[in-house]
């Protein structure tokens, strides 16, 4: 029996669905394409509220992160681990991101990343050898995933390092144990990784600082944006989760009422490092620290104040916020190729509707 036929029909099934694929994530880039040439570039020094094309190096500002799977200093990072068993389960799934600015030479601004669409590579794509050898260039990440960035005045480095200390002392990380994971990102990185010996699959990508970008997104006063993240959050079902058992824990008379109440000393700032904005209570027998009093921490907390009336560029509620790395060039030809990729599927997926359609009518 000739099975020719079927194996052409199936053959011409799967290339139509590959090429109808392809067509539209081409129709998704000359879109894309159309945006990014739509808008100019503009000059950081004369920015002005609207939507803007930006494009500049990338400059940590409050702080920074680490990337959990090759340790990299960086704004942004997607990070992915999965076995590659039968069960392909997810080991790690997390994406960060932080502010930062952007610089070109004349000027500068800050970029609030919240809902921001990432156009950006795998830097990191990897997997374990046969004898489960761990590959080349993976260097997990060991300490926290924040680390604050220190200004270049040392005057203004001692209040840098006391806040970033008052932070990690109020700063409680809690273990998960790798059978607890959801895939979520809820997961404890040299715990759970390590304990098994199977294969496993490495996926990072990553903004870092230096790098060239270009945005596009809305220039608008921090005030807005703050507003809008701030209605973001009091809208999300996980926050209302939270406000409902804080209200709960408060009528039941389980929530102390102040910060001092529950963590007595360790809600003064600076006392974790011997630098308290206010006398502790201690025990009689104690050595009294040395009362720094409220300058150093209100000159840290002025440091990052943003003013009310400075441009961000952040995501309108109607509009997008698109992260490319490298020149607009290198932007517009990332979705050329995609587009010229979307044409040959075109054609791929015209041709297998003309083999269907011999093969249905009996003519091939």
């Amino acid at each position: 029996m000739d099975d020719s036929p079927g194996l052409v029909l199936g053959l011409a099934l799967m290339g139509l669905i590959g090429g109808i694929v392809l067509f539209a994530r081409g129709l998704v880039a000359y879109r894309r394409d159309r945006l990014i040439s739509a808008v100019a570039t503009s000059s950081l020094d004369g920015l002005a509220a609207g939507e803007v094309r930006v494009s500049g190096l990338v400059q940590a500002v409050d702080q920074q992160l680490t990337s959990p799977l090759q340790s990299r200093p960086c704004v942004w990072y997607r990070a992915r681990i999965e076995s590659t068993d039968d069960s392909r389960r997810v080991l790690l799934d997390e994406e960060r991101a932080v502010h930062f600015r952007v610089i070109d030479g004349r000027g500068s601004i800050r970029v609030a990343p919240a809902g921001a669409r990432w156009e950006v590579g795998t830097d990191f794509d990897e997997s374990t050898s046969l004898t489960g050898a761990e590959p080349p260039g993976l260097e997990q990440r060991r300490g926290a995933s924040y680390d604050m960035v220190l200004p270049d005045d040392p005057v203004d480095m001692t209040d840098a390092q006391r806040q970033a200390a008052i932070d990690a002392l109020l700063t409680v990380d809690r273990p998960a144990s790798p059978e607890a994971s959801d895939g979520t990102g809820g997961f404890s990185l040299l715990g759970g990784i390590l304990e098994t010996s199977r294969g496993r699959r490495y996926r990072e990508a990553r903004l870092e600082v230096g790098e060239t970008v270009t945005i596009i997104g809305q220039a608008l006063p921090w005030a807005d944006v703050r507003q809008q993240l701030e209605a973001v959050g009091n809208g999300g079902n996980v926050e209302r989760a939270i406000a409902d058992d804080i209200a709960d824990a408060r009528a039941a008379g389980e929530l102390a009422a102040t910060p001092e109440e529950a963590w007595g000393n360790a809600a003064i700032p600076g006392f974790g490092i011997g630098q308290p904005t206010r006398p502790p209570e201690l025990d009689p027998d104690a050595q009294p620290p040395r009362v720094a009093g409220p300058t150093p921490l209100e000159a840290a907390m002025d440091r990052y104040e943003i003013p009310a009336d400075e441009l961000v560029l952040a995501r309108a509620p109607d509009g997008a916020l698109v992260i490319y790395r490298g020149t607009p060039q290198a932007a517009t030809r990332q979705h050329d190729r995609a587009f010229l990729l979307g044409l040959v599927g075109a054609v791929m997926a015209v041709c297998c509707t003309l083999a269907l359609g011999a093969v249905l009518t009996g003519s091939l």
